[in-house]
C-alpha cells in the first residue's frame, strides 16, 4: 500500500504517466506544484510536491516548498485532494493558477494526467 498525499504516491503516479501512452506521445513540457493546505512539513510550512515533465514524460518528482514556482499549482486541503485523484472534484474547483495557453492547448493530455491517479491500484487515503 502506498499513502496517498506522499512522495511516494507521486512516484508511482510519475511511473503510470510514464508508461501511459497518450502522455508520454505528447510533447507536453511543463512543472506541477501540487501543495497541501492542512498538511504541514517539519517546518510547519505546507507540504507540497513537484513534478517536472519534459517532452511527455516525468523527469523530476520530488518534495518542494510551497512558494516554488510551476506552470501548473494548485493549492488545495487534503480531502479535496482525495477527491480529485478519485475523481470525484473537478479539479478546476481547487481554482488553480496555470498558464491558460498551455493548459487550452494540452487540454487533453492535461485530463489524461488527471485521471490516472484514479486508476492506481494500493493506494491507502
Amino acid at each position: 500500500m502506498v499513502k496517498f498525499g506522499t512522495l511516494d504516491f507521486y512516484k508511482k503516479w510519475a511511473e503510470a504517466i510514464n508508461k501511459d501512452e497518450k502522455v508520454s506521445k505528447s510533447d507536453l513540457t511543463t512543472t506541477i506544484l501540487h501543495v497541501y493546505t492542512d498538511v504541514k512539513d517539519e517546518k510547519d510550512a505546507p507540504k507540497a510536491f513537484f513534478m517536472k515533465i519534459e517532452n511527455g514524460k516525468v523527469t523530476d518528482v520530488r518534495e518542494a516548498k510551497p512558494d516554488e514556482k510551476a506552470e501548473f499549482v494548485i493549492s488545495t486541503t487534503y480531502n479535496m485532494w482525495v477527491g480529485i485523484a478519485k475523481g470525484e472534484i473537478n479539479p478546476q474547483k481547487a481554482n488553480p493558477k496555470y498558464n491558460l495557453v498551455k493548459a487550452l492547448k494540452y487540454m487533453g493530455v492535461l485530463n489524461r494526467i488527471n485521471e490516472i491517479p484514479k486508476e492506481l491500484k494500493d493506494i491507502e487515503y
